[in-house]
């Protein structure tokens, strides 16, 4: 279930440039991919190719070390991006994820849904059509942890107000002007919104709980800002800065989405947290 404020606006920004927890408990909630969890444990869990599970946008879909038992559902009533975040104990190894790119054969990809769209990394976002889909998750070293989903049909997001802490892909929050704004190593939850008019500038600094090296900023840039080699802050799902501050001025009117993702080490990958500052130099 999506989070919920009063009011809901509706932007269309086509003109933007460890282990194993069992379940326990009988009583259930609805949830909006179509069916219910059970709320008698933290994690959903997902199934076998022929039993699978169904993905839960309440709870944190478990990613098991037997990878055989990774398989979820999802339901969409629109043509929708989904966006996927994993959060995994072992973090992930620079080499592996290489290689995963390198393979070019599904069956060695981390994330897939319906056996064609892949990814090799913690994060993905796939355009999927209305119906039933299948998402596979596969990474090595029997790798657990587990992920959070979310769903935008046509460019649909509810915005909601400041409070220092980040929002959904579906629901990003204001940034806050005046504290500091939360970065969690869950990319789910670093979706912030900026609106302005043509000029103005949006600075933008960045303080992480860990250092990261300049040779991910420069697989970032080599890259092209794109894919797993991916980190610093994304505006309306475009490309990455591949820096850790940012200064951006508006081309156009309007209301901007903003994703923080931040990697670390140079050789084992993991999310960053830490937080943001931001500052607003208004056009004359």
């Amino acid at each position: 279930m999506k989070h919920i404020t009063a009011s809901i606006l509706l932007l269309a920004l086509a003109g933007c440039g460890g282990g194993s927890e069992s379940e326990s408990g009988n009583s259930s909630v609805p949830d909006n991919s179509g069916g219910t969890v059970d709320t008698g444990s933290e994690f959903n869990l997902g199934g076998t190719p022929s039993n699978p599970g169904q993905v839960s946008f309440v709870k944190k879909n478990k990613i098991n070390v037997d990878a055989f038992e990774n398989y979820f559902t999802i339901n969409l009533e629109k043509d929708s991006k989904v966006y996927i975040s994993a959060l995994l104990d072992l973090g992930l190894e620079v080499l592996k994820q290489t290689r995963c790119e390198s393979s070019g054969t599904e069956s060695k990809s981390f994330i897939t849904a319906d056996g064609i769209n892949v990814a090799c990394d913690f994060r993905a976002r796939f355009d999927l059509s209305a119906g039933e889909h299948e998402i596979h998750f596969n990474y090595p070293d029997e790798n657990y942890g587990y992920f959070t989903i979310d769903t935008v049909a046509n460019n649909e997001r509810e915005i909601l107000d400041e409070n220092g802490f980040g929002g959904l892909p579906s629901a990003p929050r204001r940034i806050s002007l005046t504290q500091n704004n939360d970065i969690n190593a869950d990319l789910n939850k670093n979706y912030y919104v900026f609106e302005g008019k043509a000029g103005d500038k949006l600075f933008i600094n960045t303080y992480l709980e860990e250092f990261i090296p300049q040779i991910i900023f420069s697989r970032c840039q080599s890259s092209n800002k794109l894919g797993r080699a991916a980190t610093g802050i994304s505006i309306n799902d475009g490309p990455y800065s591949c820096t850790k501050d940012l200064e951006y001025e508006l081309p156009e009117d309007g209301v901007y989405i903003l994703n923080f993702s931040y990697m670390a080490s140079s050789d084992i990958a993991f999310p960053v947290k830490g937080y943001f500052r931001a500052d607003v130099q208004y056009a004359q």
